[in-house]
């Protein structure tokens, strides 16, 4: 099974995905299916409230948007292509005169850095999307007149290599969050903040804000006066929100044809519309991978991207897919357990990592191909004439040898990583992912689990003042179980977690905690770990 789109070269090819037939895709059931995942995504477009889950701890009941940004003719006022366009014209125009030196540091200095700070879709879309382009050697290949850089894991030494290897004079962050209460994103804006005030310069020359307006971000911004400020909309998820502001910002400083790149969402949204089973990519891909898991059971989805220039691509489909799948509740509030584990990288490299597994062992995954046609070049190679025909038959090796040993796999192939292309391969798996979430009656647009790992998080920040404070007044002997106790507090799990967590991590970065500053902080291990501090 086969579909070609003869204006962008796009091939889908289903002829390693056994599961798929044509009695399959012309039955009672199928055509249910995709009666209903239409309809759905007509519901999405319309600006209906589809985030909706019946479950108190679970839905966020809103509507979804990121289609709308790119439809021609969209039922939603002021979200449009065309209105994607415009605010994509001013936000290039105004970082263009950062880039061509008319808009400059106070001191009247050009900037040469910029920082892109944010998390999960505000990193993994900027990231993939720059990479898609120049490769990941983006500050040596782009010749652009800034460096580029990404912040995204709360890591300290990640956050000294990077400033230290800055001119904060002549850098700007762009802090990239919907609420500006994303820990991780505002725990990197308070560094920089205090960084920049070390160095005796204002912050607002020095920072650029993407959020939702009147968010806690948003009003930082307005009070320290950033050199910009972009919005987003409310309902527009962060794994989706690629096609909006948080694309647009980083796409201008890497002066990449945005504009193009929403055109080829567009595209490929109107061929997911088709109501021809065998006529939508998306469709096909969604029928084929929820067909193989009533059959199988669920599998992980492994994704080999054939192109240096698609290194992120797996990592961004991560969140794609286990974000928007990953779901305990239906969206009728009943139990469920569904999910698609997504991991993969590029081939040939990434691929000796795991594919002994895949080809002769456990029988747990299919595989996603994705591919360029066209190359830019080529160099010359005796064994298969070229290196550019010798990954090709990297490509078809592997397909061939995972038909021999019965498994899985479908093949996306485009012609060129053009923003056109690379606009057209993150909306196709957009749409698979609704579809999919239709077929299995859950809501693609919440993350409770997200949730539950920041309020842990925040417990554990918690835990750990009231322990610095707690030491702080006469020290502490004993165990995390005797500290837990000491403190009032029920010895539980998380509990037993935190304190040792706390103890040891004093231990080992005592410079951590300044109320405890001379403080003499050492652990023994007999079993257990037992503490002793002395302040």
């Amino acid at each position: 099974m086969k579909l070609f789109d003869p204006k962008s070269e796009f091939e889908l090819s289903l002829d390693g995905f056994e599961t798929v037939t044509d009695e399959l895709l012309e039955s009672q059931a199928t055509a249910f299916l995709a009666k209903s995942a239409l309809a759905m995504v007509e519901k999405i477009e319309a600006g209906e409230v589809v985030n909706t889950t019946v479950h108190p701890t679970e839905s966020e009941d809103r509507a979804v948007d990121h289609y709308n940004h790119r439809m021609e003719a969209s039922p939603v006022a002021g979200k449009s292509l065309a209105d994607s366009i415009a605010q994509w014209n001013t936000i290039k125009t105004e970082i263009d005169a950062i880039l061509d030196g008319k808009t400059t540091t106070p001191e009247g200095k050009r900037y040469t850095d910029v920082i892109f700070n944010g998390l999960g879709g505000s990193f993994l879309g900027p990231l993939m999307l720059v990479i898609s382009q120049y490769g990941d050697e983006f500050n040596f290949e782009s010749g652009l007149p800034v460096r580029i850089h990404f912040m995204s894991n709360t890591d300290p030494d990640s956050y000294h290599l990077l400033f230290n290897k800055l001119d904060v004079a002549t850098t700007v962050m762009v802090s990239m969050s919907k609420s500006g209460s994303t820990a991780e994103t505002k725990g990197a804006t308070d560094a920089w903040t205090a960084l920049v005030a070390s160095k005796g310069l204002e912050l607002g020359p020095h920072s650029i804000a993407v959020t939702t307006p009147g968010s806690m971000l948003d009003k930082f911004a307005q009070e320290h006066k950033f050199l910009g400020i972009y919005y987003m909309a409310t309902e527009t998820g962060g794994r989706t929100s690629i096609g909006t502001a948080i694309g647009m910002v980083p796409a201008a400083f890497a002066r990449i044809d945005f504009a193009d790149f929403l055109r080829g969402q567009g595209h490929m949204d109107a061929m997911t519309r088709r109501p021809e089973v065998k006529q939508n990519p998306a469709m096909l891909l969604a029928v084929a991978i929820h067909q193989m898991t009533l059959m199988q059971g669920s599998k992980n989805m492994i994704v080999l991207c054939y192109s240096d220039f698609l290194k992120e691509f797996a990592h961004y489909l991560q969140q794609l897919y286990m974000e928007s799948l990953g779901k305990n509740y239906h969206a009728d509030g009943t139990p469920a357990v569904e999910g698609q584990t997504v991991f993969g990288g590029v081939g040939t490299g990434e691929q000796h990592a795991f594919m002994q597994q895949v080809q002769k062992g456990l029988r747990d995954c299919f595989v996603r191909f994705v591919h360029f046609a066209k190359r830019s070049g080529d160099l010359d190679n005796a064994k298969a004439g070229s290196v550019g025909r010798q990954l090709l038959a990297f490509v078809k090796g592997t397909e061939a040898a995972l038909h021999q040993n019965g498994k899985e796999f479908i093949t996306c192939t485009y012609d060129e990583p053009t923003p056109f292309n690379i606009g057209m391969m993150v909306a196709l798996e957009e749409r698979v992912v609704t579809f999919l979430a239709c077929f299995k009656g859950i809501n693609a647009y919440d993350q409770p689990g997200v949730q539950d790992g920041k309020l842990a998080a925040d417990a554990m920040n918690a835990f750990s003042k009231d322990s610095e404070a707690f030491v702080a007044k006469a020290g502490f002997k004993g165990t995390a179980d005797d500290f837990v106790t000491a403190q009032g507090k029920a010895v539980s799990f998380e509990t037993r977690l935190m304190a040792e967590a706390f103890l040891s991590d004093l231990t080992k970065n005592p410079a951590s905690y300044k109320a405890l500053a001379g403080c003499r902080a050492s652990r023994q291990f007999d079993g257990e770990f037992a503490y002793d501090i002395t302040v």
